[in-house]
């Protein structure tokens, strides 16, 4: 994968996983103004939402579930470029990238910003790897002996 199929990758998959959150933000918005009531707790200054099953909350529930589906999907997508961009990284001489790419992804699993910083960083400033690749050896002679 090159550079740039994987910045376009990861650009995708960050556009769906955005949309998907934002959907989704929007179902739960017309889940709770449209799909139940707000009830003050007796004594206190809390609230119970009690849903009315009718098909504004259903209708929520289904954005609510599109959207969390379209966010998974650009997860993937963001995943997939994170890997190509490790193979990528590690065909250049120096390791730095790597180490950079492979890190960040790591450490994204406790503390999302520092992947979307990694791969900004890899995005923004790393070498394309594909051009220290070893290329496959040119095909011999296609012509066939004759044989009678």
């Amino acid at each position: 994968m090159t550079k740039t199929a994987i910045t376009k990758t990861w650009i995708a998959g960050l556009v769906t996983f955005a949309a998907g959150i934002v959907v989704a933000l929007v179902g739960v918005f017309v889940m709770l103004v449209y799909g139940g009531t707000f009830t003050q707790v007796a004594g206190s200054s809390n609230y119970d939402f009690t849903p009315n099953l009718q098909a504004a909350f259903w209708f929520g529930v289904a954005v609510i579930i599109v959207g969390g589906l379209a966010a998974v999907v650009g997860g993937i997508v963001q995943l997939a470029a994170w890997i190509g961009a490790l193979v990528n990284s590690y065909a250049l001489p120096e390791r730095t990238w790597f180490l950079i790419v492979l890190i960040g992804g790591l450490l994204s699993f406790a503390f999302a910003p520092l992947g979307f910083a990694a791969m900004v960083a890899y995005v923004a400033a790393a070498p394309d790897g594909a051009q220290f690749r070893a290329q496959p050896p040119a095909p011999g002679p296609t012509t066939l002996a004759p044989t009678s």
